[in-house]
């Protein structure tokens, strides 16, 4: 009876003839960077070119009254994240920082239902609790003039 090396040689010799070939075998070990194919990662910031400082914003829940949970990055003109599609009042955001992480997000998922688990990923987001840090930045001068 042949060994299996020898059946294998062979079978390859038979591929090899007809034409045909195997495909290289898959190195196993440790790889290289990873790269979500599905667009579910939040790029580090610094990195892209096409959004400015004017996109980044805190990310609220409500409460009262409502509180600064994370911090990230407003994707307008989305439709989907994670292939759900968003809400009338919903926008698409990147948390980037997170200040609470044992706060709830408003728009849980079947993988992230607390702000701690959320850090560099997409989620939905009521567009009523997202400000826009050029709009604390003057909430923030206006009740400090206010109250001084």
């Amino acid at each position: 009876m042949a060994s299996f090396s020898q059946m294998q040689s062979q079978f390859q010799s038979q591929m090899q003839s007809q034409g045909l070939a195997l495909p290289p075998e898959l190195e196993v070990g440790p790889s290289g960077t990873r790269v979500s194919t599905k667009e579910s990662c939040v790029t580090p910031s610094g990195n892209d070119p096409e959004m400015s400082d004017s996109d980044k914003c805190g990310l609220y829940i409500e409460d009262n009254p409502s509180h600064l949970v994370a911090l990230g990055r407003i994707y307008e003109g989305s439709t989907v994240v994670h292939n759900i599609p968003l809400l009338h009042g919903q926008v698409k955001v990147g948390v980037e920082e997170v200040k609470d992480a044992e706060a709830l997000v408003p728009v849980p998922t079947g993988e992230v239902t607390s702000v701690g688990q959320a850090l560099n990923t997409f989620l939905a987001w009521p567009t009523h609790l997202v400000k826009r840090l050029s709009e604390q930045v003057f909430y923030s001068n206006y009740m400090f003039l206010f109250f001084n």
